[in-house]
């Protein structure tokens, strides 16, 4: 906003004269001096001038000249207010036509016609905020009705798998599918599992990090792996030379006459045959590498050896590049010397000058130059070591850490007990081809990416017997065959697949073929529930056919919308399963497990409110505001979108540009697909206790206050219901369902 207003300052500055005011105490004394031409020249630049007299007024005022202005000014003004005037009869006559009372109306007389005019434009100043608390109001019944305030049953068993699922509204209805299929027990959990993490992704030198913008990670996690990058596909290095030179200005003109008939290919087979050709594709990459996730802190003596590991690489390389001997002439000893030298730990190589020559010529000015080059250009010195140490530290967490998130994590959604031999920690992501918005459907409490890497560093956390028996301490007893799984699901096609099966105790093999049909079954009934809300035809396919189609919707790169993500989300619950679970919420709701009774002092919930709330409210008014004025607030048709930059993208070639979301992400046909309402929050607790919380949290508490989440709790142990509606409480006993209408009645919904 800063660089905009200085830009407009700069222009105005630039192109006005002297009679043109940019400052306001000039344009106030313009006013005062001329109000007739400030006038007519607001209505013709505010587009309301009167189609048939703007050619006049634009003429009067481009000569500047007071008569003609005054009397422009006495022609305009008289036709302006008839115009207006005959607009509004007409409007008050549309709806005394609409209401059956036009003779009424033409009998009124002119002291009740003008409180008549005065009512109704009172009313449409507030129009808006009518339909929306009615459509708030609405849908707040809707939630209400038949939620189950008893606490859950006491189990003779545990159940067959325990999972925690992302409270992403798209898992609303995954957890569903899955709780029918079998004995399943889900949770929700923010998902980045309460772990801030920075990823560094095997191959890649820079740092993602996957938590919250509300977070910055101190912690780094790198993947690695037993394999050598050499092994990677042919292909993979292929498709990643191409979707280089697509982004690049100049290559394509050199170089598509050589790779055209690869594009060609490949577009071919994405066009017409898009689930057989990536089948195929899929199997050339079968031979997947195994990584493995550094995630213990290391100690001073390993990150020690590791920076001398990287130092002797760099080293090796420059030897090679640098002075033209093989691999085989560099030993061990050479690589030493010139590593103790360029460390300023001694002086002389001799090893180095043997190798060269340089012993028999005495000159070793060009071991000196070649040391120096090490320091410089490949930084081989005291300081830059030190920095690497310093980065070398942030790798991992300390077993004190793991025990504090895998805590805070378990604790937040009640999960202190009764653990089932799996434990799945679901992340999400979704694939999609050709679409600049991928991340936009990823995980929002990872950032924008995929929530696996966040579930395998928990599940490693949580399989340690150290932290295990830490977690003692806390009263949270994790018996020995407890397995924590990390987890994928893809929210376009709705499938779970599971990971780091490696490391599955053989005692959990068995099972496995269970576990996964049952997964299976609950991503089939999932997409069969969806699909129609993406294409009305897809209504009575079965299971199957229906997981068939959303694969194929995945894989079409012409799909403009391979699903429609967060579009419709309404509620956000922070209460346990039992209270919605008899409920089919049709992926409208953020689902936050929360147990009042393992949180007295409400840092639990303070915590749910301050991060998960907050970007959910973030999400929420982002789809809001991309629904009233998508051209405006969104960005428009993605049908025309152009990548700028790998940052942005632009509409067509020529715009500036676009923020928000697609059309195609709220919008069907042309109308509103997203309902605009504010986040209705529920939580499941005494009143004094939640209302203590968010009087804690102060940027919630503001949000509440000022009426940009409307807020609900539920008190099972006073069965009442409490609504926080213009700054007081409103509260009446509530048993499930039908009390509701009543009580929305009385918050004068």
């Amino acid at each position: 906003m800063a660089v905009r207003a200085l830009l407009a300052l700069t222009l105005l500055r630039k192109r006005t004269t002297g009679r043109t005011p940019y400052s306001f105490r000039a344009l106030r004394e313009l006013i005062e001096s001329q109000p007739l031409e400030v006038y007519l020249r607001s209505e013709l630049h505010g587009s309301r001038a009167l189609p048939e007299m703007a050619h006049v007024l634009e003429d009067v005022l481009f000569r500047r000249n007071k008569g003609r202005i005054a009397r422009a000014f006495a022609v305009y003004h008289p036709r302006k207010r008839r115009f207006e005037a005959q607009r509004q009869a007409a409007r008050l006559m549309g709806l005394a036509g609409t209401l059956n009372l036009t003779d009424q109306v033409r009998q009124l007389p002119p002291e009740q016609l003008r409180m008549l005019l005065q009512a109704s434009s009172a009313f449409l100043k507030r129009e808006g905020m009518i339909w929306l608390e009615a459509m708030e109001a609405k849908a707040m019944g809707d939630l209400l009705q038949g939620l189950n305030l008893e606490p859950p049953a006491a189990r003779d068993k545990r159940p067959f798998a325990k999972a925690l699922f992302c409270i992403d509204t798209r898992s609303e209805r995954i957890r569903r599918n899955l709780e029918s299929v079998g004995d399943y027990q889900t949770y929700g959990i923010a998902g980045f599992f309460g772990v801030p993490v920075s990823f560094m992704e095997l191959g890649k030198g820079s740092e993602t990090h996957l938590c919250p913008v509300l977070l910055t990670p101190k912690n780094l996690v790198v993947e690695m792996t037993a394999t050598g990058a050499q092994d990677e596909a042919a292909l993979g290095a292929l498709e990643k030379a191409m979707h280089e030179l697509k982004e690049s200005v100049l290559t394509p003109f050199v170089t598509v006459e050589a790779i055209g008939l690869l594009f060609g290919f490949d577009m071919v087979g994405k066009t017409l045959l898009p689930t057989a050709y990536n089948r195929w594709r899929r199997r050339l990459h079968e031979s997947e590498r195994s990584t493995h996730l550094v995630v213990d802190k290391l100690g001073r003596e390993q990150a020690d050896s590791i920076v001398r590991a990287v130092q002797r690489a760099v080293i090796v390389k420059a030897v090679e590049q640098e002075l033209g001997l093989a691999s085989e002439q560099i030993t061990d000893g050479m690589v030493r010397e010139l590593r103790e030298c360029a460390l300023g730990n001694r002086a002389g190589c001799p090893v180095l000058a043997a190798a060269l020559g340089l012993d028999d010529m005495g000159d070793d000015t060009g071991v000196e130059r070649f040391i120096d080059r090490l320091r410089d250009a490949y930084r081989i010195n005291q300081s830059f070591a030190q920095v690497q140490l310093e980065r070398v530290g942030r790798i991992g967490f300390s077993l004190d850490e793991q025990t504090r998130f895998v805590t805070q994590a378990l604790q937040s959604i009640g999960l202190t007990g009764e653990f089932s031999r799996f434990i799945l920690l679901v992340g999400h992501g979704s694939s999609s081809e050709n679409n600049p918005y991928e991340s936009a459907l990823d995980c929002g409490a990872c950032g924008g990416n995929h929530g696996l890497v966040s579930a395998r560093v928990l599940a490693q956390m949580a399989n340690k017997p150290e932290v295990r028996h830490r977690l003692r301490a806390s009263g949270i007893h994790i018996p020995d065959d407890a397995w924590f799984v990390p987890a994928l699901h893809d929210t376009t096609t709705d499938e779970i697949r599971l990971h780091d099966l490696a490391l599955l105790p053989p005692s959990h093999l068995m099972y496995l073929d269970r576990l996964r049909n049952g997964l299976s079954a609950a991503s089939r009934l999932c997409a069969q529930e969806r699909l129609p809300t993406l294409e009305p035809g897809a209504r009575g396919l079965d299971p199957a056919a229906a997981a068939r189609r959303a694969h194929r919707n995945a894989m079409d790169w012409s799909q403009v919308r391979p699903e429609w993500g967060l579009s419709r989300n309404a509620y956000f619950v922070i209460a346990g399963r039992s209270l919605t679970r008899s409920k089919a919420l049709d992926g409208r709701a953020f689902l936050h497990s929360y147990d009042y009774r393992v949180d007295p002092k409400r840092r639990l919930l303070e915590n749910i409110l301050t991060g998960p709330l907050v970007v959910g409210q973030w999400i929420n008014m982002e789809h809001y505001f991309s629904t009233v004025d998508n051209e405006r607030f969104g960005s428009g048709s993605k049908v025309y979108h152009n990548v700028a930059g790998r940052f942005g993208v632009m509409t067509g070639n020529l715009s500036d540009l676009r923020t928000g979301l697609p059309a195609q992400t709220v919008l069907d046909g042309g109308q509103p697909y997203h309902q605009p309402m504010r986040l209705i929050t529920l939580i499941e607790a005494p009143l004094d206790h939640a209302r203590q919380a968010v009087e804690e949290v102060a940027a919630v508490n503001r949000l509440v206050r000022n009426g940009w989440i409307r807020l609900l709790v539920i008190d099972p142990e006073g069965s009442a219901l409490c609504l926080y509606d213009k700054g007081e409480w409103r509260r009446q006993t509530y048993s499930g369902g039908p009390d509701v209408p009543t009580f929305l009645e009385l918050c004068g919904a």
